[in-house]
């Protein structure tokens, strides 16, 4: 996997899907972003890609429990 990846983007529609294998969520203004555990750390990227580990740094220390070469993708 190439890091930093690009994060799935909140799409409007005017109605909800429908049917199996449909997921969606409300869309609130919060920053999106990608949790990386490697072997020795936890990086944090923006929706643009850059580094915001700094700026997150209590959940970059709480990533710390993960398992190394876990992703997450998500709201903060």
């Amino acid at each position: 996997m190439e890091f930093p990846i690009k994060v799935a983007l909140a799409q409007a529609v005017p109605t909800l899907p429908d049917g199996l294998g449909w997921w969606f969520e409300p869309k609130f203004d919060r920053h999106r972003a990608v949790l990386r555990r490697t072997d020795d750390t936890v990086i944090l990227y923006a929706r643009s890609g850059r580094i915001v580990t700094p700026q997150w740094m209590d959940l970059a220390v709480a990533g710390m429990e993960l398992r190394p070469g876990t992703v997450l993708d998500g709201v903060m």
